[in-house]
């Protein structure tokens, strides 16, 4: 596997490569030659941070940006509609639900179509069309060398964390994101973190080979000294919070809205290029990927007021860029968003403040931490990766304040990841791993159950219905309950359920989503779920005579006959 990871990390920085190369052909057609405009481009890449404009300005921008979302349009829906919008959900979609598996037109379809969208002036970010091209190396060669779901996940997201850590020039936060970002708990999948470094560190030394070492970013190398600004700090964290949670809705509401109208898929992009194009007329700073802008953001050029509506255009931009089905990723738009909210309230702390020695580049490069830790649920990744993108590591403790302290203030179900799942217990790659547990804590309790029986009992007891025994002299029993739209345990917790002692509710078989759940006590049941319970013999016939007496045919006939109802 390590020698696997290996190969996928080479296929992952070459596809950097190639990518960065065709990005900036897009950019080149239709920003600089049919638009006639040149955005900021980054020192470290070999651009200059200085924004040239034809004569005629910037009244070209919707036609480049509108031709750019039709083209990428067509290629998404045409030959893979599973590359539309930002591709790490993609991926964290694949790991979760299809065995990792890939379809091996995807990472190409999405790398020419995130070139596309993005060099054309759509607000997108790279690391999403690298994920996609690392995890789909990785899920297609899984498939050759015929190996288990269990290795092609690992090469997967192996792959994905080469391209993210090649592309920002941040191994070791590539390869902690894709161990973080499955989960929106703190949870980790500790079994893919030395694959992906592996992985990771083989695709930043080709990068770097050809574009060189060092952070993506230049920024004062200052190192944190004033522990009264702590509480400042804090305040940045919270405000970061609200505006990450502002940006998840402005985005799944564009996406939403976007897939409700009843227009041909491939113009929709179209529409939401022109959109930005306009926009990207009065505010040109939420154009493309923007790294160019935030390079200066980090030299303090731009004042408070214009980067809050740079930040406010940004998400805006992007909710209309991915939102109507264009392709890129949405973790550079994030930092951007995060920088410039964290440069404007740093800027104003400096006023208030003058006494503290507020620097608001730092408050810049906190807030991009800060705001993506909230908005991806990764506060250990994002620490990691603004660290590594900008050398920052002497603001390792305001970092680390600010990004716990913004991802615990919202709420876990609130992530601009909507293939996340809350924990380990809810994936279905670990539901057979829990329920097993779940029959091994019965053994531990007195119950004789061997570990090699639960799976083939359940399979029986789903396919016929009928309670297994599974224990003859304790009398112990697995049995079924399915439950109709009306039943008063509908909308419960499991905690709230009066039942038997001795019997447990071991797996919950969701019929809305064909999952199973693994029930906690705080799981609520939903109508059509089927219950898979064990418990002794004559516990399970009581609580059987008490679910049918609650069945709402039972409730319909106890309500015709009251003096069986007060029975």
């Amino acid at each position: 596997m390590l020698l696997l990871s290996l190969l996928v990390g080479a296929v992952s920085g070459f596809g950097a490569i190639a990518f960065n190369l065709m990005l900036d052909g897009a950019k080149e057609l239709f920003l600089v030659h049919l638009a006639g405009y040149r955005p900021p481009g980054l020192p470290s890449e070999g651009g200059q941070l200085v924004e040239e404009a034809a004569s005629w300005g910037r009244w070209l921008l919707p036609l480049a940006t509108t031709l750019g979302g039709l083209i990428a349009g067509w290629l998404v829906f045409t030959f893979a509609p599973e590359a539309e919008g930002h591709g790490t959900d993609a991926v964290l979609k694949a790991y979760h639900h299809a065995g990792g598996r890939i379809r091996a037109r995807v990472p190409l379809v999405k790398t020419v179509a995130s070139a596309i969208t993005i060099g054309s002036g759509g607000s997108g970010g790279r690391e999403g069309p690298i994920a996609q091209i690392g995890a789909g190396f990785g899920s297609v060669l899984a498939s050759l060398l015929r190996l288990s779901d269990g290795e092609r996940r690992m090469l997967v997201m192996s792959g994905a964390a080469g391209g993210i850590g090649a592309i920002f020039h941040a191994p070791l936060g590539g390869a902690l994101f894709v161990t973080e970002v499955l989960y929106r708990k703190l949870e980790y999948e500790t079994d893919v973190l030395v694959p992906a470094i592996v992985s990771a560190v083989t695709a930043y030394s080709i990068v770097g080979y050809f574009y060189g070492f060092g952070s993506l970013f230049l920024t004062p190398s200052d190192f944190f000294s004033h522990p009264q600004l702590l509480p400042l700090y804090a305040l940045l964290s919270l405000i970061s919070a609200a505006a990450a949670w502002l940006f998840i809705r402005l985005f799944y509401t564009a996406v939403d809205r976007f897939r409700s109208w009843s227009l041909p898929a491939v113009v929709k992009p179209a529409i939401g290029g022109l959109a930005v194009g306009l926009l990207g007329m009065m505010l040109p700073h939420v154009l493309d990927g923007g790294y160019g802008w935030l390079q200066m953001i980090f030299m303090n050029r731009f004042a408070w007021w214009l980067l809050l509506l740079i930040a406010l255009g940004k998400m805006v931009a992007t909710a209309l860029s991915i939102g109507s089905g264009g392709s890129g990723g949405v973790f550079g738009p994030s930092v951007i968003i995060g920088a410039s909210l964290g440069g404007a309230v740093g800027q104003v702390f400096a006023q208030l403040f003058p006494a503290l020695g507020v620097e608001p580049v730092h408050f810049a490069l906190v807030g991009m931490a800060a705001f993506f830790a909230a908005a991806a649920k990764t506060p250990l990744s994002s620490i990691v990766m603004v660290t590594e993108m900008t050398g920052s590591y002497g603001l390792l403790v305001p970092l680390m304040l600010s990004s716990f302290l913004a991802y615990l203030v919202l709420k876990p179900d609130v992530t601009l990841y909507r293939s996340q799942v809350p924990e380990r217990i809810d994936s279905p790659v670990h539901a057979h791993e829990f329920m097993r547990a779940a029959l091994v804590h019965l053994k531990e309790r007195g119950l004789p159950i061997p570990k090699d029986v639960p799976l083939p009992d359940v399979a029986r007891l789903l396919e016929t219905g009928q309670p297994v025994v599974i224990d003859p002299e304790g009398e112990e029993v697995m049995f079924t309950f399915e439950l109709e739209p009306e039943h008063p345990w509908v909308g419960r917790r499991i905690f709230e359920l009066d039942l038997p002692p001795d019997v447990l509710v071991i797996s919950v078989m969701r019929e809305k989503t064909d999952k199973v759940v693994i029930p906690r006590g705080h799981t609520r049941l939903e109508a059509g779920d089927r219950l898979v319970l064990v418990g002794p013999a004559y516990a399970s016939q009581e609580l059987m005579e008490r679910l049918a007496q609650e069945s709402p045919a039972q409730a319909a006939s106890d309500t015709d006959n009251p003096s069986r109802s007060e029975r």
